[in-house]
């Protein structure tokens, strides 16, 4: 019998509850590639509340029933909150915190704290969540070496696409010196059928349909989100130190359907951009609306997120991401889970 690795989920929305069946279609190729087979040992929410199983459940198990989370409900141990969670979780085997809670861009607690908590047990953690990593990815990522476990945030940025391991293992001495990108999927989803006549609550509905928007679509809206990104980006990409409140950050909450509408017509579509550039030495990042030029390359990419990096040794570098939805989301994390795994495996 393989060995297990045993996950605990902490935050059961959209993403959460697309990576249940996305590891169990992977199920084979983990335990074949990685030898390992992925149980879940807890799943916990403020909503639902935290929930601890004795010897973990399959995905598969999981999923063969209507409400994943009802089963550890009826047949796991009950924990008072997040933390005791965590702890709860550590004590009956888990090694890997997958933390996906919701968005707080002013201090990125409480999700710090529960990041900070599982690295000091001694658990590996994969995060699709920005505020945290904006906030204090130094500290984390000097407490995760301190304890010899893994630290990963891909789905933090930009979903599934591998942005931030194209620039760790493809992209080493590239030089990498600024980036410019489209990195809200909502903002572009509002914008884009608000051109089409909806009025601002119709397009965020449809955000949300899709399952890409904050759980408090504001955040979006008013380029927190972006901000989050942008700063992690800004730091991981070009080594700086930058905190989301040194972002110049400017939403599109008072932009006038009539403005959005005249901008798309005359060939010039308002869309939400990310940027950061190192001038004389210093990273200055910005996130504002911007209309975009036809020969603009993120006019190709204005429904899409799309990032272009400004390098020294490969000149300007391309990543689209196409037809944004949740499970792209999911794969981010699990591409994480397997990255830690394989440098375990070293």
């Amino acid at each position: 019998m393989k060995p297990s690795l045993n996950l605990l989920l902490l935050g059961y929305g959209n993403v959460a509850q697309a990576l249940l069946p996305l590891l169990d279609s992977r199920d084979a190729w983990i335990e074949q590639e990685l030898g390992i087979q992925p149980l879940i040992s807890g799943i916990g929410s403020r909503r639902s509340g935290f929930f601890i199983h004795p010897t973990g459940l399959s995905a598969t198990d999981l999923i063969a029933s209507s409400n994943p989370l009802q089963v550890l409900q009826q047949t796991g141990q009950a924990c008072a909150d997040a933390l005791a969670f965590i702890h709860a979780g550590q004590a009956a085997g888990a090694t890997m915190l997958l933390e996906l809670t919701t968005l707080n861009p002013e201090s990125g607690e409480p999700a710090l704290t529960y990041i900070r908590s599982a690295l000091e047990a001694g658990m590996d953690v994969v995060s699709a969540n920005k505020g945290p990593i904006a906030h204090a990815g130094a500290a984390l990522h000097e407490l995760a070496r301190s304890k010899g476990v893994g630290l990963r945030y891909e789905s933090a940025v930009m979903d599934g696409l591998p942005l931030l391991n194209l620039a760790e293992f493809t992209l080493p001495a590239v030089g990498i010196r600024g980036f410019r990108g489209l990195l809200n999927t909502t903002s572009s989803i509002v914008l884009r059928q608000m051109e089409q006549g909806q009025t601002l609550e119709e397009a965020i509905q449809l955000a949300q349909q899709i399952g890409v928007a904050e759980a408090n679509p504001w955040y979006d809206l008013d380029g927190w989100d972006a901000t989050m990104k942008t700063t992690i980006l800004t730091n991981t990409l070009l080594k700086a130190a930058l905190t989301p409140s040194m972002v110049q950050r400017t939403g599109i909450r008072d932009l006038a359907q009539a403005e959005i509408i005249a901008a798309a017509q005359a060939g010039t579509p308002i869309r939400m951009v990310s940027s950061a550039h190192i001038i004389n030495g210093s990273p200055t990042a910005i996130v504002s609306p911007e209309r975009l030029q036809s020969n603009d390359p993120l006019y190709a990419a204005r429904d899409s997120g799309m990032v272009l990096l400004e390098t020294e040794a490969m000149g300007r570098i391309t990543l689209i991401e196409h037809d944004t939805n949740v499970v792209q989301t999911a794969y981010g994390v699990l591409s994480d889970l397997i990255s830690i795994q394989r440098a375990k495996s070293k």
